[in-house]
């Protein structure tokens, strides 16, 4: 009864993922509606041996998508990854890793040119400040932001960076 159960647990996590990727955490919470703790447990790890499931390869390819598609900071990724049952050592890696490949602020840059193309550079404190918030809000750290940001502007807004006025 107990292989049958597996199977029944293998053939619907393989169904999952054959659709779309799945962190470990999140084919868990799906399979403990049909078994029990220890019974998942079993198949999510058989589904790892079989490379089937890895949560450092999940977070990476999320990782990746998010900022080339959407243009997400390493923030709003790393909550998006923890809201998907990912752990930290693999939010981690994975940042690190697109960090290493692509550059500190690369996905910044990128994100930039292409809002860039759609609104209008800052012309004022006031426009300057919604641009980082909403940066901000994309999960951009703020040192970052005003690294980029500071080649960007126009020299008369630069001066809010180098005095703070």
């Amino acid at each position: 009864m107990n292989s049958e159960l597996q199977k029944k647990l293998q053939k619907k996590a393989a169904a999952l993922l054959s659709r779309r990727g799945y962190s470990r955490g999140e084919i868990r919470l799906k399979l403990l509606k049909i078994a029990d703790k220890s019974t998942v447990e079993e198949v999510l790890d058989r589904l790892e041996q079989l490379k089937l499931l890895n949560d450092h390869d999940y977070a990476y390819n999320f990782a990746l998508s998010r900022i080339g598609r959407e243009g997400w900071g390493p923030e709003k990724i790393r909550k998006a990854l923890y809201n998907r049952q990912v752990s930290d050592p693999d939010i981690s890696a994975a940042l690190d890793e697109i960090r290493t490949l692509v550059g500190e602020d690369y996905a910044l840059e990128e994100y930039l040119k292409k809002y860039f193309g759609k609104k209008e550079m800052p012309e004022n404190f006031n426009s300057l400040r919604n641009l980082i918030t909403h940066l901000l809000r994309r999960g951009y750290h703020r040192n970052s932001i005003i690294n980029v940001l500071k080649y960007s502007l126009p020299k008369e807004l630069m001066r809010y960076f180098d005095t703070g006025d």
